[in-house]
C-alpha cells in the first residue's frame, strides 16, 4: 500500500499529452519547413529575373542554382555559404583562363586544370565547396571564352546576392524548438522515472527492470536530437537583426541540456542498480529466502522518483518550481537510507543505489542553480600606488617596481 506522501507525478503533464497540445507541436514542426520551401522557390525566381534582366542571357539559370545552394536555414549559414561558393567559383574560372591561353583544352590540360583547382580550393580552405573550384574551371575551358568565364562570376554574384537579401529579410530565428526540444526530453527523463516509480507498487521482475534499463539507453539518441536543434538554435541568432533583443540559447538551454544528459547518464547507473538488485533477490529466493524489495523500501524510492520525476519536468518547463521537487526528494532520500542501512548484508548494493539517487539530486539542483540570475560583479578595486619619492630596494628591477603596488 503506497504511504500518504507518495503522491502521483502531474499525471495530467506526465502520462499522456492533451490531443490539442499534440496537433500545436506537429503544426510547428511543420511550418518552418513548408515556410523554408516557400523562401527557396521565392529565392530562386528572383534570382532568375534579375540575371535575366542584368545580363540578357535567355537561360541564367546559374543565378538560381547559386541562390538555391547559399540559402541556408540561418543567416549565418547563409553568409558563410555565400561567401564560399563565390571565392570557389571565382578561384575556378581564373585557374581555367589562366590554363586555357597557354594549354588549350586537351585530355591533359583538362588533368591539370583540375589538379590546379582542387590544390587552389585546399588552399583556400572552402570546405563543402572545394568541389565547386574544378566544376567551375571545367565549364570556363570547356567553352574557353573570356565572355562565357565573365557570365559564371555574374550570375553566380546575382545568385549570392539575392540569398544573402533572403537571409536578410526571411532568416527565421529557431529559438522555440529548441526550448520545445529540450521541453520534451525532460518530460521523456519524467516519464521514465514516473515509470519506475509506478513499477515499484509491486515487487518488479526481471523484465520490468530491463525495460527500464533499455528505456535509459535510448534517451541517448534523444539527447542527440536535442543537442542539434540547440545548434541550429544558436546558428539562427548569429548575426540575425529579427534576434536584436534575444539572448543567446547556449546561455540558457545549454545548461539545462547538460543538466539532463548528466541525469540520464544516472538513471542508467540507477536502472543497472536496480537490475543487480532484481537478480540478487531471484538468487537469495533460490538459496537464501531473503526479500529485498520489502513494501516500506518500494514506497520511500518510489516516492524519491517521484519528486525526481517532477524536477526533471520542471527543468524543462519552468526551472524556478525546480528547488521544491529537490528538496522533497532530499527528504525522502534521508528516509529511504535510514530504511536501508537496517539490512546491513547488503549494504554495497544498498549504497549504490543511493549514490546514483544522490547523483540525480545534486545534478537537478546544480541546473537549477545554473538558471539562477548572477549578482553583478563588485568593481575591482586599484592598488595604492608607489608614494612619490620612496627608494627602491636594492636588487629589485625597474620593471618589477612599475608593475608592483607597494603599501602605504
Amino acid at each position: 500500500m503506497p504511504l500518504p506522501f507518495a503522491r502521483p507525478l502531474l499525471p495530467e503533464r506526465v502520462r499522456a499529452a492533451d490531443p490539442a497540445e499534440q496537433l500545436r507541436l506537429v503544426r510547428r514542426r511543420t511550418q518552418p519547413t513548408l515556410l523554408f520551401i516557400l523562401r527557396l522557390v521565392i529565392t530562386a525566381v528572383l534570382a532568375y529575373v534579375i540575371a535575366l534582366r542584368l545580363q540578357g542571357n535567355p537561360a541564367p539559370l546559374l543565378a538560381p542554382l547559386t541562390a538555391l545552394l547559399v540559402v541556408q536555414v540561418s543567416l549565418y549559414q547563409t553568409i558563410r555559404s555565400a561567401v564560399q561558393r563565390v571565392i570557389s567559383v571565382v578561384a575556378g574560372v581564373t585557374v581555367a583562363v589562366v590554363l586555357a591561353a597557354s594549354l588549350g583544352f586537351t585530355w591533359w590540360s583538362l588533368a591539370v586544370t583540375i589538379a590546379g583547382a582542387l590544390v587552389v580550393g585546399y588552399a583556400l580552405r572552402l570546405g563543402d565547396h572545394i568541389l565547386e573550384v574544378p566544376i567551375s574551371a571545367m565549364l570556363v575551358l570547356q567553352l574557353g571564352t573570356d565572355a562565357a568565364a565573365t557570365d559564371r562570376i555574374l550570375e553566380t554574384l546575382i545568385g549570392a546576392g539575392v540569398g544573402l537579401l533572403a537571409g536578410l529579410v526571411a532568416s527565421p530565428v529557431r529559438v522555440q524548438p529548441a526550448e520545445e526540444a529540450i521541453s520534451e526530453l525532460g518530460r521523456s527523463v519524467a516519464e521514465l522515472l514516473g515509470d519506475m516509480a509506478d513499477g515499484l507498487a509491486i515487487e518488479p521482475d526481471d523484465r520490468v527492470v530491463q525495460d527500464w534499463l533499455e528505456r535509459s539507453r535510448k534517451l541517448v539518441q534523444k539527447i542527440q536530437r536535442v543537442d542539434e536543434e540547440l545548434a541550429t538554435a544558436e546558428d539562427s541568432v548569429r548575426l540575425n537583426p529579427r534576434a536584436r533583443g534575444v539572448l543567446s540559447p547556449g546561455l540558457i538551454l545549454r545548461g539545462r541540456l547538460e543538466t539532463l544528459e548528466l541525469a540520464t547518464v544516472t538513471i542508467r547507473g540507477l536502472a543497472r542498480s536496480m537490475a543487480d538488485r532484481t537478480g540478487l533477490v531471484a538468487a537469495d529466493r533460490a538459496g537464501l529466502g531473503a526479500d529485498m524489495w520489502e513494501g516500506d523500501v518500494r514506497d520511500r524510492l518510489a516516492a524519491v522518483l517521484r519528486e525526481l520525476a517532477a524536477a526533471a519536468l520542471a527543468l524543462g518547463v519552468n526551472p524556478a518550481a525546480l528547488e521544491a521537487y529537490v528538496s522533497e526528494g532530499r527528504r525522502h532520500h534521508d528516509e529511504l537510507g535510514r530504511l536501508l542501512r537496517e539490512d546491513p548484508g547488503h549494504w554495497p548494493l544498498h549504497g549504490e543505489l543511493l549514490v546514483h539517487l544522490d547523483r540525480l539530486l545534486d545534478g537537478l539542483r546544480a541546473g537549477q542553480r545554473a538558471e539562477a540570475p548572477r549578482a553583478p560583479r563588485p568593481p575591482a578595486r586599484r592598488r595604492p600606488a608607489r608614494p612619490p619619492g620612496r627608494p627602491r630596494p636594492e636588487g629589485i628591477s625597474r620593471d618589477t617596481v612599475r608593475n608592483h603596488a607597494w603599501p602605504l
